[in-house]
């Protein structure tokens, strides 16, 4: 036998292959990557549950600001209310808040009810011409305002300063227009609505308003948001929660809500948890109404459903200002 030939410990040592590493290491290098990968989406979780957090309300207010917004500038406007005038009011004992007073005609002589229109969380009161086209179709005097932080109105909007400037333009409405509260209806869009609900179900008794008017308005803008956000805890952070459905339920006047059965901002269950929670009728027996706007989203309301908007506000104004007095402006 040559030496080529012969086997020897030394070369089956060298051409065999190395042994496989063990089960328990594999695994253990495996949790080891898998722990890491954990962490690192945590971190990421962490750092955009903060940044969330820290941007909260630049995520719920889009407000438009302006030096200056009078209204006489907008010729749109005056054509249709010639006895408009701005208003300035005092809010939050600080901040004076901005806004019209829209009217066919001017005079100490108030001859309609008063819409006190609470605008949505976007732009400024420039842009509502569609809204103040409608309520003047039915017959109403408009009072329309910019919440601190939007248009001309100094400040920054928050749910505090928005719930301030609702309760001081009900005040001004009634100290200082001179409306008698039974004359006034109380309207919001989207979040103006639950601006519109903290004011409304403030006022009791002889101060109780006309009415109530929510249009794509929700419960509360907790439920809101943890449906967008359901991978953050949403409650531990949210600032502005705007429980709308516990303060509903002292409302003493009629109410009428509409919403849009497409809404993808405000889905149409929020809108009926709020009206599953108002009462089922004013203390003067008025049931509550709901309103569906079929084939209508949330920012398409007026382009999708004007005629049946406009219907439902007619006769809901018509069927309760015969039960209204009001009296002359002392201005």
């Amino acid at each position: 036998m040559t030496e080529t030939d012969s086997a020897s410990p030394e070369n089956d040592s060298y051409d065999s292959a190395a042994p496989p590493a063990s089960a328990s290491g594999v695994m253990r290098r495996l949790g080891q990557r898998l722990l890491a990968t954990l962490r690192g989406l945590f971190i990421l979780w962490f750092v955009a549950l903060v940044m969330l957090a820290s941007l909260q309300r630049q995520l719920m207010y889009f407000p438009d600001t302006a030096a200056a917004l009078p209204v006489q500038d907008n010729q749109v406007v005056m054509r249709r209310f010639p006895g408009s005038t701005d208003v300035e009011i005092d809010s939050s004992g600080t901040q004076p808040i901005r806004g019209w007073w829209l009217r066919r005609e001017s005079g100490t002589q108030l001859t309609r009810p008063l819409v006190i229109l609470f605008h949505g969380n976007a732009g400024n009161r420039a842009g509502r011409q569609g809204w103040y086209d409608l309520i003047g179709e039915i017959g109403c005097d408009i009072l329309a305002i910019d919440y601190q932080g939007y248009g001309d109105s100094p400040g920054a909007p928050t749910q505090a300063a928005l719930e301030a400037d609702a309760e001081a333009t009900w005040q001004f409405a009634v100290n200082t227009l001179k409306y008698q509260p039974g004359s006034i209806y109380v309207m919001g869009v989207s979040l103006g609505g639950a601006a519109a609900v903290h004011v409304a179900a403030l006022q009791t008794g002889e101060e109780t308003p006309a009415g109530l008017i929510t249009v794509a308005t929700f419960s509360s803008m907790l439920e809101v948001a943890s449906s967008k956000y359901r991978w953050f805890p949403v409650r531990a952070v949210l600032l502005d929660t705007w429980f709308s459905a516990k303060k509903i339920a002292d409302l003493e006047a009629p109410f009428l809500h509409l919403h849009g059965d497409v809404d993808g901002v405000v889905e149409t269950r929020f809108g009926k948890s709020l009206f599953a929670a108002a009462p089922e009728q004013s203390v003067a027996g008025i049931p509550r109404r709901w309103v569906t706007l079929k084939g209508t989203g949330h920012n398409d309301i007026l382009l999708r459903s004007r005629r049946l908007v406009l219907d439902e506000l007619r006769t809901f104004v018509n069927a309760l200002t015969p039960t209204t007095t009001i009296r002359t402006s002392q201005q």
